[in-house]
């Protein structure tokens, strides 16, 4: 890895935060400057500057003169991330709705038909990030930035989610893929009652899956 001042730093935060979200670095895990510099052969000052990044997006924690951690998964941020999400992107798909062309159906369809294939590939991650690829689409076209914003600030400890539910709570990928059809037709039914039903049922689905479980598990 060359040095390069902030591209550099750009590149060490992105590579970290993937390895987070993929849970390569796992919930708690001590994460050292100087470990991380040397394993690059790069300066500490770039590495200190990706991990600030992370720390305002939540991944990492600060504990006192201890050094970075690897933030914890709790429930109820999920809980209250997910609350967020059903309010925020049920308002951009309803501002979108109207707006739709023939071209935004194509490639919503493109989309799934990638999300298929990386689900046939068994591509857990590909998968997630053209879930959120997918979702992300509304955010842009319902013209709105504040919560375009709000979206790309969450996404990624959404994604950090769905990296561990997506594995427990569903059968398969295929599953997880083909839940996006079912949004993709009702759109293109145009009617807006149908469409808040089947976006809702979606974003709910995997805390109905893990409720499920839980009972599954005391009887």
């Amino acid at each position: 890895m060359d040095e390069r001042g902030n591209s550099l730093s750009e590149r060490v935060y992105l590579s970290l935060r993937e390895s987070i979200v993929k849970g390569e670095f796992y919930p708690g895990v001590r994460l050292l400057v100087l470990e991380i510099a040397n394993s690059l052969k790069i300066s500490q000052a770039p590495v200190r500057e990706a991990m600030e990044r992370l720390k305002q997006e939540g991944l990492l924690i600060s504990n006192h003169n201890k050094g970075s951690f690897v933030a914890e998964i709790k429930q109820e941020e999920i809980e209250e991330i997910y609350a967020l999400r059903e309010l925020i992107e049920w308002d951009a798909v309803k501002r979108s709705i109207p707006d739709l062309q023939p071209s935004d159906f194509t490639h919503l369809i493109e989309i799934y038909k990638s999300m298929k294939r990386a689900a046939e590939n068994n591509d857990l991650f590909q998968l997630i990030d053209l879930d959120m690829e997918f979702h992300r689409f509304f955010f842009t076209k319902s013209g709105n930035k504040t919560i375009l914003q709000i979206w790309d600030q969450i996404h990624i400890k959404i994604k950090r989610f769905l990296s561990i539910t997506n594995i427990l709570y569903f059968p398969d990928l295929i599953t997880i893929a083909e839940g996006h059809m079912p949004l993709i037709e009702a759109l293109q039914t145009g009617n807006e009652k149908e469409v808040e039903k089947r976006f809702i049922e979606h974003m709910k689905e995997v805390w109905w899956r893990m409720n499920k479980k839980k009972d599954s598990e005391r009887g």
